[in-house]
């Protein structure tokens, strides 16, 4: 059962995209960035939720590629799968 913390944290604030989103659109083959913006819509606004470099001030706790990054390391994108 997922945390009900995932399903209502908001990754990209802009574009109001929560982490369970972001997870849902990565698991169904979104694996690099431009793909999960193009998906998810986040990242396409403000830009800080993209990158740590996208985000010199430190606002957001996490961000697209870290998420990216993770779930190609648990082995939750497709191609990861083959």
């Amino acid at each position: 059962m997922e945390d009900v913390i995932d399903q209502i944290y908001t990754v990209c604030h802009c574009n109001e995209v929560t982490y369970k989103e972001i997870m849902d659109a990565i698991k169904a083959g979104a694996c690099d960035l431009e793909s999960l913006m193009d998906r998810t819509d986040a990242g396409t606004a403000c830009g800080l939720c993209k990158s740590v470099e996208d985000d010199p001030g430190g606002e957001r706790a996490i961000h697209l590629d870290e998420l990216i990054e993770k779930a190609k390391l648990k082995g939750l994108c497709p191609e990861d799968k083959a």
